[in-house]
């Protein structure tokens, strides 16, 4: 089957069948047991690529030095286990220039033709314990400039089954204790495989997704088993398409267990960085424990921006398209980096339960005291004016004293869509807590009418809670130490339905907002159980510019709302605050117009 450079596939239009294959998103195409793959569009228009039953061969197009490193991969599925291989091999052209090496699924390197010596007309290798997949890469390094018709061809490809039985406990789970062997099962379809307890690292991978688990309908056991990953993998295959240590591509995947914890403390290329990435269908995930490191500028939150120019993330766990019906159970993300916790991009129907996520905070005391660091080097200007997400800064971006700051970014936090045509569907987040992080949890973004129950958020410094159109919030708690423990910012938002009780907001700084509420038609109740956990400063806001809502572009609205303060704190309607049913325990102060219905005990 021959592969044209242009149009093999695209990352839009991408079909179901593939949708479960590795790298969504960048070029690839399969032909019956052959994936192929490349890294980049450019490495797409650079090679035209041919795969048969026993091999394929790779032809250059001619292609002008560039900043970019350029691979085509052939994955190779096996039925089973490979002791010894052999095949005929051809090269015209310059391998020096464009290398051709043969790795195992674990990325450990089986056999090379860089241009050193004459090319061998037949390779044979024996004592091997190969599992998995057989993955042949071609590279053009950065800078290198390939003529036209360069190619290298691998043909009558002859492999020697493996007699190795694998270890089987009584419940039938093949038990492993390395990576390499996992790695080897992970694109297998129907296994149960157990890895050991105990501590591994990962330090090795092929591609930006380390680990990937495209296999449907298996089930991984890591429980007792720590993962410690090297940062430095995370700029190892240039900037571009995001990264990931777990691929969980495959449909109807249960991952249970594992612990793991980034060494190294090298921020990656870019800013897509993330634990685990998940886009099957039907993905059940439970227990497992997350620590992120590897981000930059470290210790400054979002003062010195989202992404992009320095800034380089580390994320914890992303659901994301094609990715429908996944559950997140019992999962435990500490936040030790600049990045979300938590978050859903295009899926539908995720299910987020018994999930904790902590981060740290931080002075911006601490931070106007420090004799060096990013900050010291930028005359402690932030990259922004005003209002940074959750914090004040001068007007001329010059950090203030009594602040506080989230290093990390949201702890559970939706995406509107993954891209066009890919909305974000309806998540559910039941029984979750989320500490010390920019946003607690954050539904109002997403498009979709979403349900949060039972949840709890505390010491987070843009909004406890941003709720957006159609969402329902029961049995939800928030506390207002740093910022509003309820948002709903978004005039344009119709029909959420809220109740959140108030915890213990004294002793906090820089707030002195308990609610901000915009928009048409919602339903708020806000209580508390001790009337004294809320300073006396503390007020609700309709159409409000303040907190998170500061921003809205336009006049803030709020219509048509129903409001129940079972708190002492005053409530206050600006004067586009109009038509709303107001029942407060505290003062109410109306400036609407016309005037709101208004009852106070």
């Amino acid at each position: 089957m021959r592969l044209f450079a242009l149009g093999i596939v695209c990352s839009l239009a991408i079909s179901r069948a593939l949708a479960s294959e590795p790298m969504v998103g960048l070029p690839q195409v399969r032909d019956g047991a052959w994936l192929v793959r490349f890294n980049a569009p450019a490495a797409q228009r650079a090679f035209v690529t041919t795969t048969r039953a026993d091999g394929f061969s790779v032809e250059t197009k001619t292609v002008a030095a560039n900043t970019e490193d350029l691979y085509v991969f052939y994955h190779l599925t096996l039925e089973q286990p490979v002791s010894a291989l052999a095949f005929d091999y051809a090269l015209n052209g310059d391998a020096a220039k464009m290398p051709l090496v043969l790795f195992d699924a674990a990325a450990n390197e089986l056999w090379r033709h860089d241009g050193q010596g004459a090319p061998p007309p037949r390779v044979s290798l024996a004592n091997l314990r190969v599992r998995g997949q057989l993955v042949f890469r071609v590279r053009r390094d950065r800078g290198g400039q390939l003529a036209e018709g360069w190619s290298h061809r691998v043909s009558n490809l002859k492999r020697t089954a493996g007699s190795r039985a694998p270890v089987v406990a009584a419940d039938g789970f093949t038990v492993v204790d390395t990576l390499d062997e996992l790695r080897g099962y992970a694109s297998r379809h129907g296994v149960k495989v157990r890895l050991k307890p105990g501590t591994y690292t990962l330090d090795r991978a092929l591609v930006r997704h380390f680990i990937e688990f495209t296999g449907d309908d298996s089930q991984w056991d890591l429980r007792g088993a720590t993962i410690r990953i090297d940062t430095r993998l995370f700029r190892q295959f240039g900037g571009g398409a995001p990264y990931c240590v777990f691929s969980l591509a495959g449909d109807r995947i249960e991952f249970s267990g594992v612990t793991t914890e980034n060494y190294g403390d090298l921020p990656g290329l870019q800013s897509r960085n993330k634990i685990f990435n998940i886009t099957g269908v039907g993905v059940v995930v439970r227990d497992v424990d997350i620590t992120t490191s590897g981000s930059s500028p470290w210790g400054y939150g979002s003062l010195y921006g989202i992404s992009g120019g320095d800034v380089r993330k580390m994320n914890g766990i992303r659901v994301g398209w094609p990715a429908t019906d996944v559950k997140l159970l019992g999962c435990r993300v500490h936040m030790r980096a600049m990045g979300h916790a938590i978050f859903v991009q295009g899926a539908d129907r995720t299910l987020i339960r018994d999930c904790h996520v902590d981060g740290l905070l931080k002075t911006t005391d601490d931070i106007l005291a420090e004799k060096s660091g990013y900050a010291f080097e930028h005359q402690f200007t932030a990259r922004g004016r005003g209002y940074i997400e959750g914090v004040t800064v001068g007007d001329d971006g010059k950090i203030l004293p009594g602040e506080m700051i989230s290093l990390s970014e949201d702890g559970i936090r939706l995406y509107p869509e993954s891209g066009p045509g890919q909305p974000t569907g309806r998540t559910t987040i039941e029984n979750c807590t989320v500490t010390r992080m920019r946003r607690g949890i954050c539904t109002g973004l997403g498009r979709a009418a979403d349900m949060v129950v039972n949840c709890e958020a505390r010491e987070c410094v843009a909004a406890g809670f941003n709720a957006g159109s159609g969402d329902v919030l029961r049995h939800c708690r928030a506390d207002a130490k740093y910022a509003e423990a309820l948002c709903l910012p978004y005039s344009n938002s119709r029909g959420a339905d809220a109740e959140i009780e108030i915890l213990d907001s004294r002793d906090g700084c820089a707030n002195a907002l308990l609610a901000a509420i915009n928009g048409v038609q919602h339903r708020v109740v806000v209580r508390t159980r001790n009337p004294d956990f809320l300073p006396p400063a503390m007020t609700i806001e309709l159409a409000s510019t303040k907190g998170y809502a500061r921003y809205r572009q336009v006049e803030p609205v709020a219509k048509n709302i129903r409001l129940t303060n079972e708190t002492p704190a005053p409530v206050l309607l600006t004067p586009t605050a109009t038509s709303n049913d107001i029942t407060s325990r505290g003062p109410v102060t109306d400036r609407g117009e016309p005037r709101n219905t208004v009852h106070v005990p």
